[in-house]
């Protein structure tokens, strides 16, 4: 990182780009709904189409080699200036529509300090495996080839290249600007903030009050299983629960209002969601079956093509290039219909995950081994707290309600066993990082229970919830990287609040008190301040630099086997040109099993470096193999040693 000037360049494109987007936003979002509309529906769907929109607009650049920050800032120029002119103003704001629950917001204060300090501060290379092993590195080659036709790099056996790449194209609304990683957990940040505006819409679609779904959307996003993966990282389980629960809401809206409008955004978020991991396809569909169901619209073909054909749109391309370039649909997943086998994925290599660690929770059970019934469980307890509650009423009250709470519900259920069914979540190695698959089963039950619980109960249950929620978090973040003194500020400023609002009673609506302005304000300018500060870390040259260096090519190729920290190679502006030694189409390589070979591989490939790791995630060298004594090594790098061949 260059210092300062980059970083101002960095935000005032951003503050560009942001601002750019926000006019088309409101302005598309001030068309769909009326002007009585409140704040938080207007908020829920502008946010909406931002992030649907920008994954459309960039899945189209992508395809035309065109994703480069110029041509994007001028895409949303254009599309600024039609909003305006072709698009009504806003209506004024009715602050008085519903009434704040300051307790509430209150105790939300801690999480959210918690949060922008780990999105401020926390270097996503010190954060959980995939987001430096893969989801950081897809993001940087889109962000370096200014397309999306091709599969990023991927370790040999390591199908995350072939992953659905919405979530890396919502990654680069930050690093377009930065050209680096250290902003990607705003994305997971402003994601749960959408959530928990959806959640709100979904309950009151129900009937109860919005401010009801906000909490039960607050305890979702704050227990260990999204708190503590999502944040801050570059993790995209968020994006995926946002379209599932947008998916919903606005089915939901469809059928009370019969509105085509709201049926063609439910299929957007459902492909949003499908288009970011390939575990939300069952999840995605079992909402669009509900929705289906619950508007009767196999009377109506057309509008249920529309809704399929808004589903597909945000989400076939990633699947289509994945079949013409890996074989596979779903690469790396082995796809068979009884003794058929359909597309032969990774099955038959060695693979980042093999055995008990590959296979679903549903085949650990059925062939034994992998995870025990009793480390589950309390891997589930501690990951969702009260939220457990969830998993265990879903599918008796599915069963047994009536009304439209059933069908969350039964999408509860569904989530559920789609999740049991789900690679991964079997794992005999990290059981408790796969409970966030099982995010949407317990999201729909938590919002199932919002809806049908007695109004007396909802303060006592969420209440408790969230200090369960508060204990988990704050005992895992003191563990994991943040003092303990952060955690007493953080409740404080939630006491602070609660006193402030026990000395002036009852408190005037958002923005029309000058000391709630003028907090903010202060609010966001040292935030402002903290991130450009975290921007710009002093970093020497590491020992890939000096290789790279040494061979005076910049851009020579740099092999990559068995590292972790992917990331980290890629340096601090993600430009390092890194590369896989194995054999088959670049980005679902599979591994050479013979060290001869490995090695022939390697010198075929005339890297100026070689980074042999020795992670425990990816086992993309074959027994046997041992650098070469010719090789001469330069120094270490994420763990792994940095070799000149």
């Amino acid at each position: 990182m260059t210092g300062w000037g980059t970083t101002l360049t960095g935000l005032l494109l951003e503050t560009v780009l942001v601002g750019l987007a926000a006019v088309v936003t409101i302005r598309l979002s001030s068309a769909l709904l009326p002007p009585s509309t409140d704040f938080l529906e207007r908020a829920a769907v502008a946010g909406l189409l931002g992030v649907t929109g920008w994954v459309a607009l960039l899945q189209v650049l992508g395809l035309l080699g065109m994703l480069s920050l110029p041509i994007v800032l001028g895409c949303l120029a254009g599309g600024a200036l039609a909003a305006v002119h072709f698009l009504p103003a806003p209506a004024g704001m009715n602050w008085h529509a519903s009434q704040v629950p300051w307790g509430l917001v209150a105790l939300a204060i801690p999480f959210i300090v918690l949060a922008v300090l780990e999105v401020a501060s926390v270097m996503p290379t010190q954060y959980f495996a995939d987001s430096v092993r893969y989801h950081i590195p897809n993001a940087a080659y889109i962000l370096n080839t200014n397309s999306i036709r091709s599969l990023p790099f991927a370790q040999p056996g390591d199908g995350s290249a072939a992953s659905p790449g919405n979530g890396s194209l919502l990654l680069l609304a930050v690093m377009l600007t930065f050209h680096n990683d250290a902003l990607v957990g705003v994305v997971d940040l402003a994601c749960a903030g959408l959530l928990v505006a959806f959640s709100a819409m979904l309950i009151r679609e129900l009937g109860r009050s919005a401010w009801v779904g906000a909490g039960a959307g607050l305890v979702v996003v704050t227990c260990w299983a999204f708190f503590g993966t999502q944040v801050g990282s570059a993790y995209d389980d968020g994006i995926g629960l946002l379209g599932l629960m947008a998916a919903a809401t606005l089915g939901l809206r469809h059928v009370r209002t019969s509105q085509s409008r709201w049926l063609v955004m439910a299929g957007l978020s459902a492909g949003l969601a499908i288009g970011t991991k390939a575990d939300e396809v069952l999840p995605a569909l079992a909402v669009m079956a509900a929705i289906v169901g619950a508007g009767r619209l196999w009377r109506r073909p057309g509008h249920v093509a529309w809704f399929a054909a808004a589903a597909r749109g945000l989400s076939v391309v990633w699947y289509v290039r994945d079949w013409v370039l890996a074989g596979d649909p779903l690469f790396p997943e082995t796809v068979r219909i009884g003794s058929w086998l359909l597309f032969p994925g990774l099955g038959g290599s060695v693979s980042v995950a093999e055995g008990p660690d590959y296979q679903s929770l549903l085949g650990t059970i059925l062939h034994g081994g992998g995870t025990s019934a009793a480390e589950w469980f309390g891997s589930a307890v501690a990951s969702f707290g009260l939220c457990f509650v969830a998993l265990v009423v879903n599918l008796p009250l599915a069963m047994t309600r009536r009304g439209r709470a059933r069908m969350l519900f039964g999408l509860g259920a569904a989530c559920t066993v789609a999740y049991a069914m789900s690679p991964f979540t079997g794992s005999v190695q990290d059981v408790f990082g796969a409970m966030r698959y099982l995010l949407p089963g317990v999201a729909f039950g938590v919002l199932g229970l919002a809806a049908v619980l007695p109004r007396r109960w909802l303060p006592v249950a969420a209440g408790a919830a969230l200090v369960v929620n508060g204990v988990e978090v704050g005992l895992f973040e003191i563990a994991a990287r943040l003092p303990v003194t952060t955690l007493v500020v953080a409740s404080a400023a939630s006491l602070i609040l609660l006193a402030l609002l026990q000395v002036r009673g009852r408190a005037a609506p958002p923005g029309r008190t000058r000391w709630l302005r003028g907090a903010t304000l202060l609010a966001g300018l040292v935030a402002l301040v903290t991130v450009t500060a975290h921007l710009q870390p002093a970093q020497g040259p590491t020992a890939v630099d000096h290789a790279l260096a040494a061979s005076r090519d910049l851009t020579g190729r740099v092999v990559v086997m068995d590292v972790d920290n992917v990331t980290a190679i890629l340096g601090p502006d993600l430009d390092v040109n890194i590369v896989a030694a194995g054999t088959g189409p670049p980005g679902a390589e599979t591994v050479i099993s013979d060290p001869d070979q490995l090695t022939t591989r390697i010198a075929s490939l005339r890297p100026v470096a070689v980074v042999v790791g020795d992670s425990g995630l990816v086992n993309s060298i074959p027994p046997g193999w041992k650098p070469p004594s010719t090789w001469h090594r330069v120094g270490r790098e994420a763990g792994a040693v940095v070799y000149e061949p």
